[in-house]
């Protein structure tokens, strides 16, 4: 009996010692690594990007090129004729995986933030808005990678889909008064360059374009009367991060 459960221990451990096997390293004088290190090293990097925002389509001016909440029929939505870009330099996350040479695929969590605005007085001098529309999604790319010199360059483009919110002004949203916005989707293209830090880490500086689709909105004023319009998206970023290479 001894005997026999000595085996069944044996055979139950089996599956928990080849699992410790994939990911250790390669005893000394061994020639193969590793599976799970043949698989990451060289090839996987994970990182945190933070970013400037420029959103291109800022401003709507009415037939008479002002700014003014009555263009109701040029303005964005309503009587919002402006969008102001809201900077917020928060980390986010990427991940990338070279498949062969120097080219591979990556997915990156991304967001973007921008102020509605419209005059607060019948001077023109100060401005309000209603909130804020602000979007956060996910990119899937391609890569390329140039030569790995003193700083390596490289190129990305990808497809974007992102979900949407507005976050109403308090003094707007009275009397069941809301927004209501859509997802929107896009692609995007970016150059770059990775300055080595050492073995594994890598300052990660980029420029992007993101042609991304306006947010389609829908201002619901009382019961179910609204007005429809749509806020801009397209942009450009400024980027700086850090990332390790396995």
């Amino acid at each position: 009996m001894r005997g026999n459960s000595r085996a069944g221990s044996l055979v139950a451990a089996l599956p928990l010692l080849g699992l410790v096997q994939l990911g250790a390293p390669a005893a000394a004088g061994a020639d193969e690594p590793g599976l799970l290190h043949r698989i990451v090293a060289g090839r996987l990097s994970i990182g945190v990007r933070s970013s400037l925002v420029h959103l291109e389509d800022t401003r709507r001016y009415g037939p008479d090129g002002s700014l003014d909440n009555a263009n109701l029929g040029t303005n964005f939505l309503g009587s919002l004729w402006g969008l102001d870009a809201e900077q917020r330099p928060l980390p986010l996350p990427f991940l990338e995986y070279r498949v062969v040479s120097r080219f591979g695929a990556g997915v990156a969590y991304d967001q973007a933030r921008a102020r509605t605005l419209d005059w607060s007085n019948d001077a023109h001098t100060t401005t309000a808005g209603d909130g804020d529309v602000a979007i956060h999604g996910l990119q899937a790319y391609l890569f390329a990678r140039g030569p790995q010199w003193r700083v390596t360059p490289y190129a990305q483009v990808g497809v974007e889909h992102y979900w949407s919110q507005f976050y109403v002004s308090p003094g707007w949203a009275t009397g069941g008064r809301y927004f209501a916005v859509d997802p929107t989707d896009g692609w995007f293209v970016a150059g770059g360059g990775l300055l080595a830090l050492g073995a594994h880490a890598r300052v990660d500086l980029q420029f992007r374009h993101s042609q991304t689709e306006a947010v389609t909105a829908r201002a619901y004023l009382y019961k179910n009367h609204h007005r429809d319009g749509a806020f801009p998206m397209r942009r450009d970023e400024l980027g700086i991060g850090l990332r390790w290479a396995f």
